[in-house]
């Protein structure tokens, strides 16, 4: 996918041509739900299920400009929600062991098929039965298409990062470990999901172990239910997400232990005090970007601080002092609100593709889980010059994510 980042990095001719009017009575629906005869579990009647609804949750219901609004525990750009979760469910007592749609839209956990010997265990490379919670995530790129033309490629990838991260999350809060599965072919695991053309495996996580009884695969895949209202693709991001392989993480997983409150309440901020942090939380959150995953090489623009002089700094050394904030601005294509922040965080990596692009949003996940702990605001930017904002670092690494970090005002 290097081509991609040419392909998909903005100018202000793409910028121009992307803000021109949109349709919003045409955008395609942003949840999947399987039919209504199939069993289901409604959120919070089951507590043996905690663990799978804090992966994928509605946390708030709005209106905004007469449209409907619904944040998630995982945020997306544009709030388009490209990402689809599902869950296979095996030895939990309690529960129908199967393999489940978490159907945040219906507030659902919905029974697809129920397993004996079968699994999805052969379709993600595995020999024995699992015990306990083997999760999928897809993308359905044509959520965020609909939008963003060929960048759509790019926040579907990051948007499956920020829903592993928040799979990986809420096992952490009940104490237990989440692993990242690689390995496994893609094509089968899509055929055996039953996901046709428009969804894609993008990841898989497993909670739980392995035991010492064989795994059989299903005989036929699942049903093949839509994942939208309707699909009118002009592009080949479907092609190109089709041709990646799952996501395989190069570093250990680490998640910080927070409770449901910080789960529930993560929100992405719109609006900055013009203040800095807390010393103890700035340094925290410094202290964590000069430990990004790998492949990730991380930078930060430091706005406002009670410790650090303003300029960039990468992992930690000054590169530049300044104040940076309008240049800044601009290089998120004008998003002014950014100014007030007390760092921007740009994660970079020397290749560009699928799994640099999970990586990051797995890593933003937690900082904004982080931030939801410690009072702080967080929000991750879409919309940047890619090619100004490296010349701007001074860094020939693409730019996979940028975040901005601050005192939130509400």
């Amino acid at each position: 996918m290097h081509e991609a980042y040419d392909a998909t990095a903005l100018t202000p001719m793409r910028v121009a041509r992307l803000s021109g009017y949109i349709d919003w009575a045409s955008q395609p629906s942003v949840f999947k739900h399987y039919p209504e005869f199939l069993f289901r579990y409604p959120f919070g009647t089951n507590p043996a299920l905690r663990r799978a609804e804090l992966s994928r949750m509605v946390t708030f219901e709005g209106v905004v400009g007469s449209k409907p609004y619904l944040r998630l525990n995982t945020p997306s750009a544009g709030n388009l929600h490209p990402v689809e979760l599902y869950v296979q469910i095996r030895g939990v007592k309690g529960v129908l062991s199967g393999i489940y749609h978490v159907d945040a839209g219906a507030n659902a956990m919905v029974l697809i098929r129920e397993i004996e010997r079968d699994g999805l265990e052969p379709a993600l490379g595995m020999q024995k039965r699992f015990e306990g919670m083997l999760f999928v995530v897809s993308v359905v790129p044509f959520r965020s298409e609909w939008k963003y033309g060929d960048r759509a490629l790019r926040y579907c990838y990051m948007d499956a990062g920020h829903q592993v991260g928040a799979v990986c999350a809420s096992a952490a809060v009940g104490g237990h470990t989440a692993t990242i599965l690689s390995g496994f072919d893609a094509d089968c695991l899509n055929r055996t999901m039953g996901f046709g053309g428009q969804e894609f495996a993008a990841a898989a996580v497993a909670i739980g172990q392995e035991t010492e009884r064989d795994a059989e695969a299903m005989k036929g895949g699942l049903m093949e239910v839509a994942p939208t209202d309707y699909c009118d693709t002009k592009g080949t991001i479907a092609l190109q997400i089709a041709e990646e392989p799952p996501f395989a993480s190069r570093s250990d997983i680490t998640m910080p232990v927070v409770d449901e409150t910080s789960i529930i309440k993560r929100r992405s901020a719109r609006l900055f005090s013009p203040e800095p942090l807390e010393t103890a939380q700035f340094e925290h959150f410094m202290h964590c970007l000069m430990q990004p995953p790998k492949p990730l090489e991380s930078f930060a623009v430091v706005l406002q601080s009670k410790s650090l002089n303003k300029g960039v700094y990468k992992e930690g050394e000054l590169l530049k002092e300044g104040d940076f904030a309008d240049r800044a601005a601009a290089l998120l294509v004008d998003q002014r609100f950014v100014k007030d922040g007390a760092v921007i965080m740009v994660f970079t990596a020397e290749t560009f593709g699928s799994g640099e692009l999970i990586s990051a949003g797995l890593f933003a996940q937690r900082l904004y889980l982080e931030a939801a702990a410690m009072d702080a605001g967080f929000t991750g930017i879409g919309a940047f010059y890619d090619k100004k904002l490296q010349t701007f670092l001074g860094t020939q690494q693409a730019i996979v994510y940028v975040g901005v970090l601050g005192v939130e005002r509400t």
